[in-house]
């Protein structure tokens, strides 16, 4: 589904739907487009996730999936051990701080790289979204107050989620209409190109477009695959950068092409600064951290005042606060990323400012903060330095499903399988694992079916030794022995120290042997 501007303008403010019309990436576009400020519930039994969208932008997305905890996620990545996750986690349960946060009181991370992390967290819980071909959305308006800090470029994750996991079918179905037509880069789309991530080969690309070109044209100028080429377009034409002619502005004037492969000239009027690393690193961590915390602290909490500051006091700490945080300290080498955090913190030091100074918003706030505190005495909560979760643990049912494989249970380990690969789509392990197991279970009706889905499992993550060597035993099985060798040879380095290739390719000689 391509949308025009009518069709997005009314999907932004629909109250619900379902997934198979309208796909997740045009749903994002059409908040994104329209600057909506809603909390847009994805269900598809029994998984069901929160994306808070804050003018459009996506800021935070809550799951009942334990993977995509930010605990869980780091184990996964390797950031920190099992050990350190679990003691980290009963800290976090016991202090009543986040997980995050007790990670750097215990000095095992740093705010830069806990932000870093996040983002990334987020971006993955969004990217999911992606790979649901079936689901009903809510679009609920009433957003509540929000503490994250984190943002995700809208218009970056619709082109991520649909190059990475949009079926062919849906490509082809979505361009086909485009083929035979001149594509342009719209003259005033919602975002700019620059703000979309591509390597050199696809800016050339669309360079092409600013001249307007075929399908066929641009596969024949350059040496993209077409497959690539078909969900570029289809990425860009979704969030409106590429048109067809007859989607083009009347009035438009023709834009300018941009040059390709020249980097833009730094500016020589810089200041010439000198910081040593160690200190743009403290400084880096003071704003992030800072920054990270400011949305969830009230006005005395963000400048650091007890109840009873005198306004003297007030207005000393926010003085300090302001130098500390002006975003023209950071125009700077080495620190130009902070200039956004710091507008930030720069701007909520003022309003806290002007909060506290006017008496009797300073008197309702701290008459707030003491109903909080009366009301946490009065309720103790038993159950606080008690971990529980009932988050959905695909793990779980993956370690079930493998055993089951093993032992030969195919029909029992598919539905175990399936259950893990359902709450984590991205899992390239799960993936192949259940394609394997589909193969197994039905060798002669579906070996065809399990080496497509373990290519497109390749081709979502080129690194995936296990689709590599499951295809090669499944071409093994079928005899086709040159596509065997070359897919369990390929697989030895990507597996390494595993010896199941190695053991692959013996099987593999013992079968040519009978043969000959």
């Amino acid at each position: 589904m391509i949308p025009n501007a009518d069709q997005l303008a009314a999907i932004s403010h629909m109250r619900e739907g379902n997934l198979t019309e309208i796909p997740f990436a045009v749903l994002l576009q059409a908040l994104a487009s329209h600057r909506r400020s809603v909390v847009l519930e994805i269900e598809r039994k029994p998984l069901k996730k929160e994306i808070f969208i804050e003018n459009g932008v996506p800021v935070d997305c809550r799951s009942n999936l334990l993977h995509e905890t930010l605990g869980r996620f780091m184990v996964a990545r390797g950031d920190v051990t099992e050990q350190v996750y679990q003691d980290t986690l009963a800290k976090s349960a016991a202090q009543g701080l986040k997980f995050g946060e007790v990670l750097i009181l215990e000095g095992l991370i740093n705010a830069s790289e806990l932000y870093r992390i996040l983002q990334q967290n987020l971006a993955k819980k969004l990217l999911d979204g992606f790979t649901w071909r079936s689901g009903e959305f809510r679009l609920i308006p009433e957003l509540p107050e929000m503490e994250s800090t984190l943002k995700v470029n809208a218009a970056q994750l619709v082109v991520t989620g649909i190059s990475k996991f949009a079926l062919d079918d849906e490509v082809n179905e979505a361009v086909g209409p485009l083929v035979g037509k001149r594509l342009f880069i719209h003259p005033a789309p919602t975002w700019s190109l620059d703000e979309i991530r591509m390597d050199p080969t696809e800016r050339r690309l669309t360079s092409l477009l600013f001249r307007g070109k075929r399908i066929d044209e641009m596969a024949a100028e350059t040496t993209i695959p077409f497959d690539r080429i078909m969900r570029l377009l289809y990425a860009l034409t979704v969030i409106g950068i590429v048109v067809p002619e007859d989607r083009m502005p009347a009035s438009s004037e023709e834009l300018e092409e941009p040059e390709v492969g020249v980097e833009e000239p730094v500016s020589e009027d810089l200041p010439e600064v000198e910081i040593d690393e160690e200190e743009l690193e403290k400084e880096r961590n003071e704003v992030m951290q800072a920054f990270l915390g400011h949305r969830r602290q009230d006005a005395l909490d963000l400048l650091g005042l007890s109840e009873q500051a005198p306004m003297a006091q007030i207005e000393r700490k926010y003085i300090e606060f302001s130098r500390r945080f002006a975003p023209w300290r950071f125009e700077v080498p080495g620190l130009w990323n902070l200039v956004e955090k710091a507008e930030a913190l720069f701007l909520a030091g003022g309003q806290a400012f002007g909060e506290l100074a006017d008496t009797e918003r300073r008197n309702t706030l701290i008459t707030r903060r003491r109903t909080l505190r009366d009301e946490k005495a009065r309720k103790p909560n038993p159950e606080r330095f008690a971990i529980k979760s009932q988050l959905l643990d695909p793990e779980v049912q993956f370690a079930k499903g493998s055993a089951l494989m093993q032992a030969g249970e195919y029909h029992e380990a598919v539905q175990q399988l399936q259950f893990a690969y359902d709450c984590d789509p991205q899992n390239s392990a799960y993936r192949s694992e259940l394609a394997y197991c589909r193969f197994q279970m039905s060798p002669t009706t579906d070996a065809q079916t399990s080496l497509d889905e373990l290519r497109e499992t390749v081709r979502i993550d080129p690194k995936c030794g296990l689709a590599v060597y499951y295809s090669g035993m499944i071409y093994v099985e079928t005899g086709d022995y040159e596509q065997a060798e070359s897919k369990l040879r390929s697989s030895i380095r990507m597996l390494m120290p595993d010896r199941r290739p190695i053991e692959g390719l013996k099987i593999l000689q013992r079968k040519r042997g009978r043969r000959r």
